[in-house]
């Protein structure tokens, strides 16, 4: 992963309280792309109030991955582990239903 700068807390806040935008993800096995996925999300200039990530049973280090990115991230990473596969559609699903903000924008 490239290196961010460190926001303070009152940065953070700043950057994200003002925007009501959950982002939604949903992983399968996406240990390839996923950290690419979240360092574009993270250099907005804009960030979201949470990303959301419900992740569909991975069998590969797309959990380790996101851990990772939400122990630095700029704003609060939400995961959600399924406990049995969901498929593509329905593990979007419960990433919408796991999100707080009154706006949704899908990740893909």
């Amino acid at each position: 992963m490239e290196n961010r700068p460190t926001l303070s807390t009152t940065e953070r806040t700043n950057k994200t309280a003002s925007c009501g935008v959950s982002v939604a993800m949903a992983t399968y096995n996406g240990d390839k792309y996923i950290s690419e996925q979240l360092e574009s999300i993270a250099s907005q200039s804009v960030l979201p109030a949470e990303v959301v990530i419900t992740d569909d049973c991975s069998s590969d280090s797309t959990i380790e991955i996101i851990q990772q990115f939400a122990s630095t991230a700029p704003f609060p990473v939400k995961l959600v582990r399924n406990a049995e596969r969901l498929g593509y559609a329905g593990n979007f699903f419960k990433a919408c239903r796991s999100s707080s903000q009154p706006l949704i924008a899908f990740c893909d």
